[in-house]
């Protein structure tokens, strides 16, 4: 081939200019001769015969949708963890692993209205040796009854406490089941069952969780939950609640459901901007509460204390509908082991 003459004249012209320039020729018998050094010129070898795969459109398509798919996933899934464990009210008890607990004291003033505080403790304890299976719950009632005194805010607090038994766990189920006690006079043992689904719906992110539960004092409940998470980007989520409740005895649903926008500023700091409403089903379905709002939370020691501001506005009922300024202030501490 060409290129390989091309190569024997250059390496012929390299040695001779080598020959050249070296300050004592070679000698050969009596007689003084100059001999160019032999070379070797490498002779390229054919490549091995490999079959090829033809890539049709198709499949190009598939993969781009798959890998698309999955960025979205992804992104989900980063920024519902990082909103969860800012915001969420239930992260001892929601889809965040290993041993945890959350210590929170907050105050709340209504304008028109005195201050109240409120003190509330929930811990999660992963029993050893169990492969997960089995956790230790307890939580201090999540009730709208604040106290005037912050000394009574952390005294006249009821508990409850629970073992879970985690009966199955993948990616698209999480069934649980919940025996304990909800501490007071008289003590109301309870049984309570909770199956969750996920599911993914184009960009959508979905969380649906059906719950049943028992107490021997207020005897059958359940309580449905939906929960449609859209990530705008890595930094911004969109999130939509909507929840049911409905007590035997009542024989009617209490209704509630929010919307919020939430912003991971670094992180260390988020800014959520909620919205929503609530209301029962006792004489006609409707809504008679709404409330709006900006919630800023940052870290303030370490990663595992927090400090919240939320002012909001509420527009109630009893107030025919008009607007109230309301301002929380939230110091909390969760403190985890994975």
């Amino acid at each position: 081939m060409i290129w390989r003459g091309w190569l024997v004249l250059l390496g012929l012209a390299l040695s001779v200019s080598a020959s050249a320039l070296s300050p004592e020729p070679f000698l050969q018998g009596d007689s003084e001769q100059l001999i160019a050094p032999v070379v070797t010129v490498p002779v390229a070898e054919e490549p091995p015969y490999t079959a090829q795969t033809t890539v049709d459109p198709a499949m190009l398509d598939r993969s781009k949708d798959w890998l698309a798919g999955y960025l979205n996933r992804l992104s989900g899934n980063i920024d519902t963890f990082f909103v969860d464990s800012f915001f969420s009210e239930e992260i001892t008890y929601d889809d965040v692993k290993g041993s945890r607990a959350k210590l929170s004291f907050y105050t709340r003033r209504v304008l028109g209205d005195p201050v109240d505080y409120k003190f509330g403790l929930s811990v999660k304890l992963v029993l050893p040796h169990t492969n997960e299976r089995l956790n230790l719950l307890l939580d201090s009632e999540d009730e709208d009854n604040r106290e005037a005194d912050p000394i009574e805010s952390v005294e006249n607090v009821n508990y409850t406490a629970a073992l879970r038994f985690i009966v199955r766990e993948s990616d698209q189920w999480k069934t649980n089941v919940d025996a304990g006690i909800r501490w007071g006079v008289p003590p109301n043992p309870f049984v309570r069952f909770r199956a969750r689904r996920y599911a993914y719906l184009s960009e959508w992110e979905l969380k649906a969780t059906q719950t049943l539960f028992y107490f021997s004092l207020d005897g059958w409940g359940e309580e449905t939950r939906l929960q449609m998470d859209y990530p705008l980007n890595t930094e911004k989520l969109f999130r939509i609640n909507a929840k049911a409740g409905y007590q035997l005895n009542d024989e009617y649903f209490k209704l509630s459901y929010d919307a919020g926008l939430y912003h991971e500023l670094s992180s260390k700091a988020a800014l959520g901007f909620v919205a929503g409403a609530s209301g029962d089903s006792e004489f006609d379905t409707t809504f008679y509460s709404y409330h709006a709002g900006v919630r800023y939370r940052r870290q303030v020691y370490s990663n595992w204390v927090f400090a919240e501001v939320a002012p909001e506005f509420i527009w109630h009922r009893d107030k025919d509908y008009g607007t109230t300024p309301v301002i929380m202030f939230r110091l909390e501490s969760v403190i985890a082991r994975d």
